[in-house]
């Protein structure tokens, strides 16, 4: 069980500060904490004292290891493969429409990439969950989605959880483990307006539920059955995205955003937080492409 009690760690220093973090992504390889400056279209690299910035496209969502080496990352309206130095090896076009972009995804335990797009003006029901395969076919895994964020997998892939911070709730989808197909859904928590709205998500060892609440200036965890155990409170209005890393895998990092932020009354917006609790995180699954 993870503790009520949490060392704040603070912010990394290097002024490492984006404008809006997003894909928090422990690189286990490395040993090092990514995450990307989405409108920027950086991936930032966090190690110790010091922060690099490598730039790859107009816009960057997410990024997740390769089981062959390099990353994959979501770009505007796809998918990009990089080599282990960042360089771009082959683009994957998702869409083609204007006024779409993607946002946050991550891959299930057989290596498939699940990242979903929304409308530059969030109009509800505008977005798509699309399945970039390890052949690089891309799918449409859910339709009619309005800002997809979190998505991790439980009961051996069987089951998805995943957040629409729109409709402030997470969804348990059933899905076929052999082909990666999406079916029936419930509501797995729904969260109270003034908890703020699911972004990122994070799975630990013991299947509880790790869930930034942007707009709530907290990160919530959640037992299996979505009862509420556990709130962390932070000095920001919206955290972004939460994963687990470190040695040990006990230290949560979250991402911020100074969008929307006051930035007199919230200095630390767009910052880095590290969080030492007393759980460890569930493996993470790079893409098979």
């Amino acid at each position: 069980m993870a503790g009520s009690e949490f060392e704040h760690r603070g912010c990394w220093s290097g002024d490492p500060t984006v404008f809006h973090g997003e894909g928090g992504y422990w690189d286990a390889g490395a040993g090092v904490f990514r995450h990307v400056d989405m409108y920027t279209g950086d991936i930032v690299t966090l190690e110790g004292p010091d922060t690099t910035r490598t730039h790859l496209s107009a816009l960057v969502a997410m990024m997740r290891g390769r089981r062959a080496g390099g990353y994959v990352v979501a770009v505007e309206r796809g998918f990009r493969l990089l080599g282990e130095d960042f360089r771009p090896e082959q683009d994957v076009t998702a869409f083609g429409e204007g006024g779409l972009r993607m946002n946050e995804g991550s891959c299930d335990p057989a290596g498939r990439l699940y990242c979903g797009s929304m409308a530059y003006d969030a109009s509800r029901g505008a977005g798509v969950l699309y399945r970039l395969d390890p052949d690089l076919r891309v799918h449409r895994a859910l339709e009619g989605v309005s800002i997809p964020n979190g998505l991790v997998w439980i009961d051996g892939g069987h089951t998805a959880l995943h957040a629409d911070t729109m409709h402030r709730e997470i969804r348990a989808y059933e899905v076929d483990p052999s082909t990666g197909e999406f079916g029936a859904s419930r509501i797995h928590v729904s969260i109270p307006e003034e908890h703020g709205a699911p972004d990122g998500m994070a799975l630990d060892s013991e299947g509880c539920l790790w869930a930034a609440m942007w707009g709530g200036a907290a990160v919530h965890r959640y037992a299996p059955d979505g009862t509420l155990t556990e709130v962390l409170s932070l000095p920001v209005t919206n955290p972004t995205s939460c994963t687990f890393g470190g040695e040990d895998g006990s230290t949560l990092f979250v991402t911020t955003s100074k969008e929307n932020a006051d930035a007199a009354a919230e200095p630390l917006a767009g910052q880095v937080f590290t969080l030492r609790v007393d759980a460890s995180g569930a493996p993470v699954h790079d893409f098979a492409g």
